[in-house]
Parts: structure tokens; C-alpha cells; sequence
């Protein structure tokens, strides 16, 4: 987990990135939404209240898969440092809509600053994250030592 490297990510995967449903609860509704989109009419209310947040998962580092165990202690590792830095978090999930890679579970941060984020998407092996803005399409960033960078 902290210390972990994702490696360059290919174009091939930053497509999957791409083309990937994410998945929040927001009050009573399910929001989907997907990067370089608006957020959906509930998550930008949200976005409204609650200001900037990053979308954060904890699975499969470096985009390898891991036995789901593995992967749901990572999450609860993930949840555990968020909370014990005073960042509450809205689980959802990212899914494939071609269901060739399984649901991951992830967590919506409103409050975390964006290099807060780049810090734990890389001490997690995450290669990429989202960033929400209110009035903003999605952002996806990689995630850099240097600093996120554009994907």
C-alpha cells in the first residue's frame, strides 16, 4: 500500500479510464457520471454545497487485479486514513460497462485538496483519480510525484 508505484499508464487503459461508469449515492438517487462530462443535475447540487472533491479507489493498484480480500482491505485502509485525517467520504464505485473488469469500490472525498489526493492515489498504487469541481466537466488526473498531471 503507501509506497506503492503505478507505472505509465497506456493509452488503452486510460480509455477504460475513460469509458467507465462512476457510480455515487446522492441523497436518494444513484449518480453516474464519467470524466470530460458534466456532473449529473444531483452530484452538481452536491458539487454546489460541498464544494471541489476527488474520487479515489484503493483497488487494484496499478490497474492488477488483486483477490477481492485484498483489495476490500485496502479500501478499508484507505476509508481509515481519510477518516483519521478529519476527510468524511461517500462510497460508491467505478464499473466497466463492457463487464470485463470487475466493480471497483471507491470513495468520493469533497473537501480533500488536490494534491492531498495525488499523495494517497499514489501511496495506494492508483495510476489515475477524478477531480470534481462545482460548474466543471469531470477531471481525470494521473497520478505524479511531481504533482497530478492531465491524463
Amino acid at each position: 500500500m503507501p509506497g506503492e508505484r503505478p507505472g505509465v499508464p497506456d493509452p488503452a487503459l486510460l480509455a477504460a479510464y475513460r469509458a467507465a461508469e462512476y457510480v455515487v449515492p446522492i441523497g436518494a438517487r444513484l449518480c453516474r457520471f464519467r470524466p470530460d462530462r458534466p456532473a449529473p443535475a444531483p452530484l452538481a447540487a452536491w458539487l454546489a454545497d460541498s464544494g471541489a472533491a476527488g474520487w479515489l479507489s484503493a483497488f487494484n493498484p496499478g490497474s492488477r487485479r488483486l483477490p477481492i480480500l485484498d483489495n476490500l482491505r485496502r479500501h478499508d485502509a484507505l476509508f481509515r486514513r481519510l477518516r483519521s485525517e478529519g476527510l468524511p467520504a461517500l462510497a460508491g464505485y467505478a464499473a466497466d460497462p463492457a463487464g470485463a473488469w470487475p466493480d471497483e469500490t471507491s470513495l468520493l472525498v469533497p473537501g480533500i485538496g488536490l494534491e492531498r489526493l495525488n499523495r494517497l492515489a499514489l501511496d495506494f498504487g492508483q495510476v489515475a483519480f477524478l477531480w470534481l469541481e462545482p460548474g466543471q466537466p469531470v477531471r481525470m488526473l494521473l497520478a505524479d510525484p511531481s504533482g497530478p498531471l492531465p491524463a
